[in-house]
């Protein structure tokens, strides 16, 4: 920990120090030669209780996966099991203002698979208004990035760099915009090698241990398309489409090594997996310009196929290294379906009283998963009833709210009620196991905001949200991770309720405050179960009874000179856990302290520097504590080819400090672990621009794609 806080606070203040000095010297000549000079922009900014976090501005990012990006945003922490959280809250993800659809080790994959280089923006509110989905306690909207000029033009990019191991990415777009059509399209390719390092020590109480060590390498080829166009029917009219498709292919290999008392299991594992990942929207969008009013429709579908197989061939070792028994051989074959149909209505209508918004909107889920596990006797492989699994769910849920907004001299004041009817069914064919659930909730969301003056704004909002379990998370099945580590679903899991109040207090658009609650009940968490016997650990997913989240948040974004801007983010989260485990009571109270830096630098001769850290101190998630962590990255941009090109040159946790470690300890477990990935990378980015780029935006032109991709304050369900 130590060695993180004096690496970034070295770091950051020799060079802000340094560069400062520099520069002011340069400013005073330059001032002599040049009136306009232009300051350096936000890379972090506040909009109505939504923090803007600028990613097409940083150097950072480029050559990064989303997945890689989104883990560097402030407030943001991943769990053990791949969940993201903000500000200790779970979290929906979702793409250009349309919900993901995707958890845990799928959103995952999903995310490695975009172009950290193709995000413009990302958009994380703590407390959004319940005209979004009620799912989740906070919401991150990844805004892609999306040519508004008219005429044809488009980008080129090509990327590469290495950690441990090489990766690339390649892909352009290109657009055509008229007065009142746009079509607009692009392809990417990513190849990327990533390895995952874990050491494992679990602690018995006969005073014996087991230590496992963990290598995985994953080889991973995406392409990505898109293709859209938007029709300006008239005046008030437009209409569009827009079709997306993921294409993955990944393969793995690992290797494991777990000591025993007596002896030593060694394991190695290969598999491939492959995903497909296409979606579709259409929209229709209308209103009136004497009345202001809007209606609009939206329809989409989104699917999401993932096969994969895995071997694991293991062999058990006596202290003199000599084998005991025969080899093990496990395999499985696996296939997951997703399909998602969904149908919304939106109407915005001003009255002399207020401004009414309304809406209705339902969604079908299917998912099918499949799994067969086999053991090998001999020469024949036999099914293994105790892993293979057939688990089909389906859900419905068809939502309303209504809202008004009404705004008296100084005050703005919104309300929303949202209620949404699920009715889910699962059946487990394999166990003969099915389950139902009807239930109808209310999600009230209400804020008021208060503007002093120019430099000062306040607001207080609150909301009432579900968190619906990932599809994955209920599916009974069992996945192998090693001879002695077990995931396994639960049917039983109940929907997580949460309220949460916050108020906020932005002073001359540099000095940004959040203070906030939030109380869930029957919280989901993921618990260790160990059998004394065999020592098998099985991970799965209980409800905790209550969760209890404080936290302040206090950002500060000024520029120090004309040619070098700071932004601080300093985070301080209170959690407390008060429930029963096993019919034991289990309570943990947690103080947490998260430190962002972003600094940006403009240098002569088209040049632009940036150092961004982070720091974390220990974290609580449910059973489960992450130790400290932090990382510094270094980015440097250069402008060539009169403004048409750019290269950027980024090193990404300098001194590999970012490292997941994790200790359970309640009841009869006490493991610690310590996990290590392909995190100190460097990439070299090349981004040329092409086309008609001289000309005015379509100043008129705003369809329900661009409304809902920007929408923070006028979001639709």
């Amino acid at each position: 920990m130590q060695r993180i806080i004096t690496s970034l606070l070295t770091a950051t203040t020799l060079t802000l120090s340094s560069l400062a000095h520099a520069q002011e010297k340069k400013d005073t000549v330059k001032q002599l030669k040049e009136v306009n000079i232009t300051s350096t922009a936000p890379t972090i900014t506040m909009q109505g209780g939504t923090m803007v976090v600028n990613v097409a501005k940083t150097t950072t990012a480029a050559g990064s996966t989303a997945w890689e990006v989104l883990q560097k945003a402030p407030g943001v922490v991943i769990d053990n099991t791949d969940n993201l959280l903000l500000n200790g809250k779970s979290v929906t993800v979702y793409i250009d203002g349309r919900p993901s659809r995707l958890s845990g080790e799928d959103l995952k994959n999903l995310l490695n698979s975009t172009p950290g280089g193709n995000i413009d923006k990302l958009e994380l509110m703590s407390n959004p208004s319940t005209k979004y989905d009620a799912q989740g306690a906070a919401i991150i909207n990844i805004k892609m990035l999306k040519s508004k000029d008219l005429g044809t033009n488009g980008t080129a990019t090509i990327s590469g760099g290495f950690g441990r191991y090489a990766r690339t990415t390649e892909g352009f777009t290109l657009n055509n915009r008229s007065k009142g059509v746009n079509i607009y399209g692009g392809y990417d390719y990513l190849h990327t090698n990533q390895f995952t390092k874990t050491k494992s020590e679990r602690r018995f109480k006969d005073g014996t241990k087991l230590e496992d060590n963990d290598y995985n390498k994953e080889n991973r080829n995406t392409h990505n398309v898109r293709a859209g166009a938007d029709f300006d029917l008239n005046k008030t009219t437009s209409a569009g489409v827009l079709l997306k498709g993921s294409f993955s292919n990944r393969g793995r290999k690992g290797e494991n090594t777990t000591a025993l008392p007596d002896s030593v299991f060694m394991q190695d594992a290969g598999g491939d997996q492959s995903i497909v990942n296409p979606s579709v929207n259409v929209y229709f969008k209308t209103g009136s310009e004497k009345k202001k009013n809007e209606f609009t429709i939206n329809a989409d579908y989104f699917n999401y196929n993932k096969d994969w197989n895995d071997l694991f061939t293991g062999q058990y070792y006596n202290p003199t290294k000599q084998p005991i028994g025969d080899q093990t051989n496990i395999r499985n074959n696996a296939d997951s379906r997703i399909n998602v149909y969904s149908a919304s209505a939106d109407y915005v209508q001003p009255f002399k009283f207020a401004r009414l918004e309304a809406g209705i909107k339902t969604t079908f889920t299917e998912t099918d998963n499949d799994m067969i596990w086999e053991n090998k006797y001999g020469d024949n492989w036999q099914n293994d009833a105790g892993k293979t699994n057939h688990f089909i769910y389906k859900e419905n849920i068809n939502a309303a709210y209504i809202g008004l907004n009404k705004t008296i001299k100084k005050y703005t004041f919104n309300a929303v009620l949202r209620g949404e009817h699920t009715h889910a069914t699962g059946n487990s064919l394999t166990i003969d196991q099915h389950f139902t659930r009807d239930y109808f909730q209310l999600f009230p969301s209400a804020s008021i905001s208060y503007m002093k003056d120019a430099k000062n704004q306040f607001s207080l909002s609150y909301r009432r949200s579900i968190n619906r379990f990932g599809f994955e998370i209920v599916n009974p099945f069992i996945t192998y991770k090693n001879a002695y580590t077990y995931q396994q679903g639960n049917p039983n899991i109940k929907p997580v309720l949460n309220q949460s109040i916050e108020a906020t207090w932005s002073h001359n658009y540099s000095i940004f405050t959040t203070l906030a609650y939030s109380r869930s009940t029957d919280n989901l968490s993921v618990v260790f179960r160990q059998d004394p016997q065999t020592k098998i650990l099985v991970m799965s997913y209980d409800n905790q009874a209550v969760f209890n989240i404080a936290y302040a948040n206090l950002v500060i974004s000024k520029p120090l000179t004309k040619k070098i801007r700071t932004t601080w983010t300093v985070m301080g989260l209170y959690l407390d856990i008060n429930t029963l485990l096993d019919g034991v009571q289990y309570k943990k109270e947690n103080i947490t302290a998260i430190i962002n830096t972003q600094n940006v630098f403009t240098l002569p001769a088209g040049f632009t520097a940036e150092l961004n850290g982070s720091f974390q101190s220990p974290f609580a998630m449910g059973y489960a504590s992450l130790r400290s962590m932090g990382f510094v990255d270094l980015g440097l941009r250069k402008t060539i080819m009169k403004g048409d090109g750019s290269l950027k040159l980024a090193v990404n946790d300098i001194f590999n400090t970012k490292q997941y470690r994790f200790d359970v300890k309640y009841a009869a477990i006490d493991n610690n672990s310590r996990q290590e990935m392909d995190t100190r990378v460097v990439n070299l980015t090349f981004n040329y621009k092409f086309g008609n780029k001289n000309v005015k935006q379509n100043k008129a032109r705003k369809n329900t794609i661009e409304a809902e991709a920007g929408r923070t304050n006028t979001t639709t369900l």
